[in-house]
């Protein structure tokens, strides 16, 4: 699949299968209130599902909502995808003199745009406001700062394409902060006579280690007194313990070894971390970055037996050029032990000639430097808890998902 963006036409409520493949690949996409803007990326088209008269459908569905052939589109609902994730704005085309603009949302694997709302990933974005003219309303996903902002556009790219040349780019600006104040000194040590080192015992070669054992300092400095015979007993008994002391010490030194004796049987490492979502991980070959993570009972025509979880993870080539990612170098662990494998590329999940409606689509290719997103599916039961993400080649970090 050809990088760019791809669009889906449908009506909310109509059977999978009555649904028209995607159109693409495409760039400079903006939905506007009932009109759509799009360009044709590399100027041609690609039946790449086979899907036949549905795609001269589709053609024609794309050319009635671009203007492009009379009637408008047919069906209302949109959904947004492509093979290197989906970023959006929400904008006010052509608006030379936008205050507060709003920046990008994403990576997204899909974004639907319904009559009502906007979704990205199950996420709600934005829903549909106003009376003479349609706008958004943004609901505060993307940030608490922008609940209630209206926007009348919505501006679409991926990693390898740009927004719409009228879209005005986004620059956050840098408020100033006040100078944190300097700390109080720390007030000053105050100083503590050391106590007085207790005296060492005499060196005299005459004296028995057991003698040694039950040795007391004299009272007075002109000479040591012997030891009295309630400490030689004291003396004694420690010395014929010394056997049982050693072994208590070994009990306890291996009982304090379990822990990591067991992390090491079951494949762990003592020194092994866990990360939340977001936080970049790296082995010599890739940089991973989980974006969003989501459970679905459906994905197009594949019902889960107990529930799919989606997660959306950016992965890039560090070298060489040929380098692959596959679902098999990824493990998904539950907090009750139990582990469970990506599903194959060959699996039925993802889109294909098989199953037309499914928006999830493992890329072809990983350019060096670039972040591709890639949709790792798992299938996980219903009661599955405190899901972590375990990477073949960054054995030693775990990615907490819940």
């Amino acid at each position: 699949m050809e990088p760019g963006l791809y669009l889906t036409f449908f009506t909310e409520g109509e059977p999978m299968d009555g649904e028209l493949p995607p159109v693409g690949p495409l760039e400079h996409v903006v939905v506007r209130d009932r009109s759509l803007m799009a360009d044709l990326k590399d100027g041609g088209w690609s039946d790449i599902f086979g899907a036949g008269p549905r795609w001269t459908e589709a053609k024609h569905e794309f050319r009635r909502a671009t203007g492009m052939e009379p009637g408008g589109a047919k069906r209302p609902d949109l959904r947004v995808g492509g093979p290197e994730g989906v970023y959006l704005r929400f904008v006010s085309l052509g608006d030379a003199a936008e205050h507060d603009p709003i920046p990008e949302l994403g990576p997204y694997a899909v974004v639907v745009v319904g009559r009502h709302s906007v979704e990205a990933d199950g996420d709600p974005l934005a829903t549909r406001t106003g009376t003479t003219k349609n706008v958004w309303e943004l609901t505060g996903v993307g940030g608490s700062a922008f609940l209630g902002v209206i926007r009348p556009d919505i501006a679409f790219r991926t990693r390898s394409t740009t927004y719409h040349p009228e879209i005005k780019p986004f620059r956050p600006g840098a408020p100033r902060t006040a100078a944190p104040s300097r700390p109080a000194p720390a007030p000053a040590a105050t100083r503590v006579a050391a106590p007085a080192r207790p005296q060492r015992p005499p060196e005299d070669p005459g004296l028995t280690l057991r003698d040694r054992v039950g040795w007391k300092p004299a009272t007075t400095r002109s000479s040591y007194a012997d030891p009295e015979p309630e400490q030689r007993e004291w003396g004694g008994a420690a010395w014929r313990l010394r056997y049982l002391i050693i072994a208590a010490l070994l009990v306890l030194i291996g009982v304090f070894s379990v822990p990591s004796v067991r992390s090491l049987l079951s494949g762990g490492s003592p020194t092994s971390e866990t990360v939340a979502a977001g936080t970049s991980v790296s082995s010599p070959g890739w940089t991973y970055n989980v974006g969003s993570v989501r459970r679905v009972a459906r994905i197009g025509a594949s019902q889960a037996r107990g529930t799919y979880m989606v997660v959306q993870i950016a992965a890039t080539n560090r070298g060489p050029g040929a380098a692959q990612v596959s679902p098999s170098n990824f493990t998904l662990v539950a907090a009750s032990g139990e582990q469970y494998a990506a599903q194959p590329t060959t699996s039925g999940v993802y889109s294909s000639a098989a199953n037309p409606d499914s928006s999830y689509m493992w890329p072809a290719d990983f350019p060096v430097g670039r972040a591709v997103v890639v949709p790792l599916i798992f299938e996980v039961n219903a009661t599955t808890s405190g899901a972590q993400l375990v990477i073949l080649d960054v054995p030693t970090t775990r990615i907490r998902l819940e």
